[in-house]
Order: C-alpha cells, then structure tokens, then sequence
C-alpha cells in the first residue's frame, strides 16, 4: 500500500511540473520585439465579486493567455492559460489552473488541470438519512438551515487535485486519446456519529471529441460533443472503485452575423462503490441558477438552451434557460424532481479579432440562485 501511495505522489508531482512546464511562455518569447509578442500572447484578466447563500461574499480573480504554440500554425485554434482564485467569507479559498492546448495544425489536443483549496459547504440530507446517522434522542448542533424533509449539514474538504488528456485528431474532426487524475480529499461533516472521509483518488480512461465549431472561443455555429471516461480501481491504490461517465453535446444555430442559438444536453454519471467526494451536484458550471449543494447525487442530468445576441461593436447580452435532475438511478427520473433555471447575462467583446468574451451572468432556479463571472462563452472550457 505504501508503494502505490509513493506511485500517486510521483504521477502527481509529474503532473504538476508538467503543467507548468507547459504553461510558461519561454523566456525569450517575452524579452522580443513587444509589438510582435502582443499579437501572439493576448491576456485578459477580471476581478470577480458574489455573494450567494452558501458561499456568503467572495472576492476573486480570473486572468487568461490565448497564444499560438507554434505562431507560424494558422490552423490550429488559441491555445489557452487559465488560472482562476477565490476567497469567501466563510472561509472557502481555491486556486485552480487550466490550460487547454492546440498544436500540430490541430492534429493534437491536450488539457491539464490543476489546484487546490478548502471548501466550506453544505448538503441535503433527507430526515430518514438523517436519523440514521443520530444516536437516539439526539439533535445535530449543526442544522444550519431546516426545510421540510431534510436538513442541511455543513461539511468541510479539503482538496487538490491534478488532470490530463491528450488526444489525437482520428478522422474527420473527431479527437481520440486518454486522461489520467490524481486527486486527494479530506472532507469532514458537521454530524456527530459521522467521521471525515478521505478519498486517494486514482484513475484513467478514455477522451474523446467531436469538434464542428466555427470557433472554439465563442461559435456561432457547428456542432461540439464530448465522451470522457475515468476509471478508479482499489488494486491502483485508489480508495473507491468507481467509474464516471461524463457525456455532452452541444449544437450552435448561427442567427446572423454576430448571434447564435445554443441548445445543450448534459450527463454525468458515476457507478459503482461511489464516495461523496464523486459525486454530482446540480450547478457549478453548468445549470446556472444553483449555488446551495441541495441536489447532489451519483447522476446528474440537464438539458438547455442559451441565445446570445451583439446589439453593439462590442457589447452583448445572452439569455438562458434549462431543466436538471439528480439521481441514483435513472429510474428515478420523473417531473417531480426536475428542476428549472433561467437567467440573463451581459458579455464584452475584450479581444475582437480572436472573439474572446468577458462577462457575468445570474440565474435563478428553485429556492435558490447565482452570479457567475466568466472569460469566454459557457460550455467552451
């Protein structure tokens, strides 16, 4: 066991000094002619300030490279860095840095990932979960927030994590390859009889895209699916064995010139021997409008739409909406656990020859909403 604990940290650590690795610009890029290395390295960078329920206020930064690995390769599309960190007043801090890479006139792709942090955070748990976790005639002091059939319990993880894909352009514009993640969790739950889960996760599986975009950075038409599969096994040293099962598609309906229509249809699922840190929650980056945790389970799934329209040079606005469930299994699918988000944002075109967008979008779903920031269109990353 202790052999495989050294094997994680070596692959994390390989990782790690990959990414970045990859992400610097080489320093000579930097020191030439400035005018030249302006238009091959394009920055953007955004302060961000929320506020929701669980999270309370947050203040953070979002900053991006989009560059060219090889200038002289006019085929492939930019390349991005991302790096993305945040601090809340309930303490949550995270740090996370992207880079998505096209080179060899598109022919390869690849992304690494990787961060850290400490989420402060809560989750549903329904009153018969709960009582099952309670000594008798005892009450949880931490019921921060009672509604009927459940509680929510607040919960601490910490977490850092590492991801790479890479892939091969197999026919057509179809893109073929593997992943591998390395992620370790500690999460601490604030119920008496329940003790901290640690998750050491291990795992690798099969990528895959189907890439008819006009344009990576904000289409306005085409068509983009994703298949990615991660498998984690107990005899690799992880602590569960499970498998996730992440599929997405996206069509874009060019309206004229500069407007689009999106439709978009999401799934996730996990299986297996699934620990909490795998599991699905409704939101994030994805169904705008949820922010508090509620709905969390092994499968999420949802379905969308987004308009998105210029009425100046450099200003826009979108307009969203869609419908999500989360399940353990998919015959617990019906209309009484679906559930509904709209929402409107404004966007500003910072880099208009790349048609690169900044902007910021809120969304209402049930009981609950959220304000998001963004460099780039939703659903590009």
């Amino acid at each position: 066991m202790k052999s495989n604990s050294i094997l994680k940290k070596l692959c994390f650590l390989i990782l790690l000094t990959t990414l970045n690795a990859i992400a610097q610009k080489p320093k000579q890029d930097i020191t030439k002619d400035k005018e030249e290395n302006d238009k091959h390295f394009k920055t953007v960078m955004i302060p961000t300030i929320s506020y929701n329920n669980s999270f309370k206020t947050s203040l953070g930064v979002m900053a991006a490279s989009f560059y060219h690995i090889n200038k002289k390769d006019t085929i492939s599309p930019l390349s991005t860095s991302m790096i993305i960190g945040s601090y809340s007043t309930n303490n949550t801090w995270f740090t996370v840095q992207v880079n998505r890479f096209y080179f060899k006139q598109d022919k390869f792709r690849a992304k690494i990932v990787g961060g850290g942090g400490e989420i402060n955070f809560k989750t549903f748990l329904d009153w018969g979960t709960l009582l099952d976790n309670l000594p008798p005639n005892l009450i949880p002091p931490a019921l921060s927030l009672i509604q009927d059939g459940g509680v929510f319990i607040d919960y601490k993880t910490n977490l850092y994590f590492v991801y790479m894909d890479f892939m091969v352009n197999v026919y057509d514009r179809l893109y073929v390859g593997a992943n591998i993640v390395y992620s370790n969790t500690k999460t601490t739950f604030a119920l008496p009889t329940t003790p901290s889960d640690t998750q050491d996760l291990f795992g690798f599986g099969l990528s895959s895209e189907l890439d008819k975009r006009d344009n990576q950075m904000q289409p306005l038409d085409g068509v983009n699916g994703k298949l990615n599969t991660t498998r984690f096994l107990k005899r690799l040293g992880s602590t569960s064995d499970y498998t996730n099962i992440t599929l997405e598609y996206n069509k874009y309906f060019k309206q004229s010139k500069r407007n689009t229509l999106l439709i978009r249809a999401y799934g996730q699922a996990a299986i297996g021997d699934v620990p909490f840190a795998g599991q699905n929650v409704i939101g994030r980056d994805d169904l705008r409008g949820y922010s508090n945790g509620k709905y969390r389970a092994n499968q999420v799934y949802d379905v969308q739409t987004e308009y998105r329209h210029w009425f100046a040079e450099k200003w826009g606005y979108v307009a969203f909406g869609g419908l999500a469930t989360a399940i353990n299994n998919p015959n617990e699918i019906s209309l009484n656990n679906t559930l509904p988000a709209v929402g409107a944002g404004l966007r500003f075109m910072a880099i208009p020859k790349s048609r690169i967008t900044i902007g910021m979008d809120a969304a209402v779903g049930k009981d609950d909403w959220g304000i998001y920031f963004r460099i780039g269109e939703a659903f590009t990353r």
